[in-house]
Order: C-alpha cells, then structure tokens, then sequence
C-alpha cells in the first residue's frame, strides 16, 4: 500500500498522509516520533489545508522522487506539535470509549431492571385467584406470554454481556 504526502509548492511545507485507509475512509494522518504511531484523525490534514487555502497544493505517492525532495528539503508542516495532536487524539478516543462504555453498562442495567420488572409481574399474575375458567386461561396465557418474554430477555442479556465484556478485554 502507498503512502502519500500533501505539499504546498507555495510556502514549501508538507504534511504526510500515509497510507489511505479504505475501510476507515481517511488516511492516517502524520507520525509521531515520541508516541511510535500515526495519528490516525484528520486535524492535522484539516489545519494544513486552512493554512494554505489559495496556494498551489500536491499531492504526492512515496518511491517517488518528487516525494524524496520534498521530505529533504520541504518543511514539515506544524512539526513541534505532532506530539501534542497524537496526544489530544488519544485523549478524545479514550473518553469516547468511556462513553461508549458508559452507555453500554446503562443499557444493561436497563434490560436488567426490565427483567425484574418482568418476573415481578409473572409472580404476581401467577398469584391472582381466578373465580373463573375463561379468567383462569386468560390469566395463564398471560403468565406464560411474560414468561416468553423473560426467555428473550434472558438470552439477549446473555448475548449483551458476552458482547460486552469481549469488548472490554484489549
């Protein structure tokens, strides 16, 4: 897979791409020497393309000379505050991940509390006395649709819960 780097002839600043992720529909962003890693988020890519609105701005494949020259002799664009952005990008993932375990754990609670809701309501059902037959089978059909119910309660949860602690294991 190629990498690429986006080059304003203009002001002789580049920004590199890497390589184009398809299935993320982005690129991954600039490299951080301090953290070993690309980026991965497009604020680097967004604040070169602000910066040199109306200059002539290239793109350019690697194993290219082109490509060669200007990591040579081309500025890196904003290269003091890499780091900081793959910090800030780390940050914002981390508390999207709390967040969206956070809103995981209250949708298992709340299956919970309906299960318990659910079987309170069978135990009460099951306890009514019925003065008739008809009101006998009304209430048993009752009972056993609550008790269906639970079935399919029971078994998402227990689908959620494998779900949600495979997620939680790095």
């Amino acid at each position: 897979m190629r990498e690429y780097l986006i080059y304003c002839t203009y002001c002789n600043e580049y920004s590199t791409l890497g390589k184009y992720l398809e299935g993320d529909g982005q690129f991954e962003g600039e490299y951080s020497l301090a953290h070993n890693r690309r980026i991965l988020g497009n604020e680097l890519l967004c604040l070169f393309l602000l910066k040199h609105l109306g200059h002539h701005i290239k793109t350019y494949p690697d194993r290219t000379d082109e490509f060669s020259d200007i990591l040579k002799h081309g500025v890196r664009f904003m290269d003091e505050e890499v780091d900081k952005f793959m910090e800030q990008e780390q940050s914002r993932r981390k508390k999207n991940d709390d967040e969206l375990l956070m809103e995981r754990g209250l949708g298992q609670l709340q299956l919970n509390v309906l299960q318990k809701i659910i079987e309170d309501e069978a135990r009460t059902i099951a306890k009514i006395p019925t003065s008739s037959p008809a009101e006998g089978q009304f209430l048993l059909g009752k009972e056993e649709g609550l008790k269906h119910a639970l079935e399919i309660l029971d078994d998402l949860l227990k689908r959620t819960n494998l779900l949600y602690r495979k997620i939680e294991i790095p």
